[in-house]
């Protein structure tokens, strides 16, 4: 009977072993946490869309555009235009990006051309210009998009309107 005893109580405490080593690793293991879903896409609506104006200097190498009633977290925007550079017809552009941290308002002056070591490239003759607007939410995501045509018009200031879709 003591040949028995000893290997059950062997056997008994491996067992015990076992199924506590299971309870104890379950407690500590940490619960399933689902993946947070954010709120669904929202359109601005018309009411909330962005006012665009752009200004330009009286030589016409600077736009600052100014962006006011923004209704997002970020903006992008890219300013498009057909140029003359260096004798060559292109299209080009300049392009921006802000996180607003609550702002409702944006200004930023562009050069139309380029620069490089302190020498001026300066883009002539700008045609078929229009701003591409892209508002986003705190997720990164499009809220609004819009274009916003306009004729560079030396020592001006336009108030763009948004482009029929």
């Amino acid at each position: 009977m003591k040949k028995f005893v000893i290997p059950a109580v062997i056997i008994l405490i491996i067992i015990l072993g076992f199924l506590g080593y299971k309870t104890i690793k379950s407690y500590f293991k940490p619960g399933i946490v689902p993946t947070p879903t954010p709120a669904p896409i929202v359109q601005l609506s018309p009411d909330q869309y962005p006012q665009v104006s752009v200004q330009f200097s009286t030589d016409a190498h600077y736009a600052t555009v100014k962006i006011n009633n923004i209704n997002a977290d970020k903006l992008e925007y890219n300013l498009i235009y057909d140029a003359t550079v260096k004798k060559n017809q292109i299209q080009t552009g300049v392009n921006a990006a802000a996180t607003l941290n609550g702002g409702k308002t944006y200004e930023k002056t562009q050069l139309l051309g380029s620069e490089s070591s302190g020498k001026f490239t300066f883009h002539e003759n700008i045609k078929n210009a229009f701003i591409e607007l892209t508002l986003r939410d705190s997720y990164g995501r499009s809220v609004f998009f819009g274009t916003y045509p306009f004729i560079l018009t030396p020592g001006s200031t336009q108030n763009l309107t948004l482009a029929a879709n």
